[in-house]
């Protein structure tokens, strides 16, 4: 028989390997978005953005909710716990204010003009730097979290490891999408 733990695990690591899908696929939307030369380019990668939702609102879901009973469970005296799932509200807090707000606001400029408006219009809101800098920081963050998972250390190492992931996602991931914009990437 499966005990509720076992279940609540399951659900949790699923949901975890669902939040990492979601941001794979962010990854290829963002770099589409960045790297369009029309508006219906833009517009149709800012649509496909706007499907992640069904994927990553269950996945943050999920993974709070069975780390909360797991936590509350398994994880007295543990201080990587409570900073895994303080990150994992982070990761969905940066997520809907930074990168759902500007992309939010790109879509009503994508869907307010027309397919041959100048591409100028909304070249400054797709090159747009903070949805790099979202996107890294929570990509980051989310490897972080799967360290602390893994290792389960104390208080100190925890930070050490939440706060390089985070650094790294950023730099890696910016270095990342400038290669593609300085390449010209694109269908």
């Amino acid at each position: 028989m499966i005990s509720l733990f076992s279940a609540v695990l399951f659900v949790h690591v699923l949901s975890a390997l669902a939040l990492f899908a979601a941001l794979a696929l962010e990854a290829a939307i963002l770099i589409r978005v960045r790297s369009s030369r029309s508006v219906e380019q833009a517009r149709a990668s800012v649509r496909a953005f706007q499907r992640l939702r069904g994927i990553a609102i269950p996945a943050f879901l999920g993974v709070l909710g069975g780390g909360l009973y797991l936590g509350s469970e398994h994880g007295s005296g543990t201080t990587w716990i409570p900073l895994s799932l303080g990150s994992t509200f982070l990761i969905m807090l940066v997520g809907g204010l930074i990168t759902g707000r500007r992309m939010g606001r790109l879509q009503r400029l994508v869907s307010s003009i027309d397919d041959a408006a100048p591409f100028e219009r909304i070249s400054l809101q797709i090159t747009d730097k903070a949805l790099v800098v979202s996107y890294g920081f929570r990509l980051g963050l989310a490897v972080g979290i799967v360290f602390l998972m893994t290792t389960q250390p104390q208080l100190a190492p925890s930070l050490v490891a939440l706060g390089i992931a985070s650094v790294a996602g950023v730099v890696l991931f910016a270095g990342f999408t400038r290669d593609f914009r300085m390449r010209g990437f694109h269908e």
